[in-house]
């Protein structure tokens, strides 16, 4: 999709904005697209525009919707992106951008910025506000109707990949041998491990709890962003994501800990997981990778990403689970340690 599809629509027919809005990119994900609103003489409105791409299922966008309004009602002290009501006093709009009809979004305009991962206060205070966020899920409404697939449901990530075993090979010479094998032996980790998986207490989590998906104003967190793979998991899910994230540029270099320690800390001031739900943070990180994987090699064979990003992404996870072959006892520990201190 086109800026030009988007930008030239007149949104004040939809929703209570000004006449004439000009619309500029904020940045894109692989299913969405986020445009801030300006006035006609191009000062900035309190206004962004999420338009959904390729992932605009009505029953995912209606169950993360619901999730976000009841959200914004409870006294969170940061910020969720519910939306704002069109003049119909409908969440959403569909929209002729002039090639196709598009589901889009108009949510309020949240300042801050992603945190920094270097910085030990903002780790922190994202664990803080993780334990929070928990705890205020824990009390929304949902029987779970159009809401994503847990993770340690691996065969439903993409339809082109209901076997994860055979996601490798459904890519014929592209993935070696190596590859191939590396995946089946990740895999049969996890699965080892399933029934504790899913004899987990579950809960809805955010379900990509990452720094592009937070803003944050000094250790503060200001917004948590995208609930799209909002869902019932195990709440360890969003800090084994966590880990993940915050540490994945000094995995191995013994830095990580120091890492690890802040979000646990952070987490630990309004929140506790149980001895098993720590137990299995190792599993639950290379099962958020195992999604990973198999999304993009769903989109490679949708034609929708090369697949220099499964590549990349098999690096990755081969990266990851040599570290927690060597670290996962000592990750369990760090983490049960500073929650308990938090």
């Amino acid at each position: 999709m086109s800026g030009v599809e988007v930008t030239q629509i007149e949104l004040s027919g939809i929703w209570d904005v000004p006449a004439g809005c000009v619309l500029r990119p904020l940045g894109r994900g692989y299913n969405n697209y986020l445009y801030r609103l300006h006035d006609y003489a191009g000062a900035p409105l309190p206004y962004v525009l999420r338009v959904y791409g390729n992932h605009a299922n009505p029953r995912y966008i209606q169950h993360e919707i619901s999730v976000l309004m009841q959200l914004a009602e409870q006294a969170l002290p940061f910020a969720v992106p519910a939306p704002i009501l069109t003049r119909r006093g409908e969440p959403w709009a569909l929209v002729d951008s002039g090639h196709q009809i598009r589901l889009m979004v108009l949510i309020p305009f949240i300042r801050g910025k992603n945190p920094d991962v270097h910085d030990l206060g903002q780790a922190e205070g994202a664990g803080r506000a993780m334990a929070l966020l928990h705890a205020a899920l824990a009390r929304v409404e949902s029987r779970g109707a159009g809401a994503p697939r847990p993770y340690i449901e691996l065969g439903r990530v993409h339809p082109l990949v209901p076997d994860p075993f055979e996601a490798m090979r459904a890519v014929g010479s592209l993935a070696s041998r190596l590859d191939v094998a590396r995946v089946d032996a990740v895999l049969e980790r996890i699965y080892a491990h399933e029934k504790r998986i899913r004899a987990l207490p579950q809960q809805l989590i955010h379900g990509d709890y990452i720094t592009g998906n937070i803003l944050m104003e000094g250790s503060d967190v200001t917004a948590v962003l995208d609930f799209e793979n909002c869902a019932l998991n195990p709440r360890g899910m969003d800090f084994a994501i966590a880990i993940d994230t915050w540490c994945w540029d000094v995995i191995g270099s013994g830095r990580e800990w120091e890492r690890v320690a802040a979000l646990a800390r952070g987490y630990g001031r309004a929140g506790r997981f149980s001895d098993e739900e720590i137990a299995l943070l190792p599993v639950m990180v290379l099962l958020r990778n195992a999604n990973v994987l198999m999304h993009l090699v769903g989109r490679f064979l949708s034609n929708l990403s090369p697949y220099v990003d499964v590549a990349s992404w098999l690096e990755s996870l081969a990266r990851v689970d040599a570290w927690l072959t060597l670290h996962g006892q000592r990750l369990t520990t760090e983490v049960r340690r500073h929650l308990t201190n938090g």
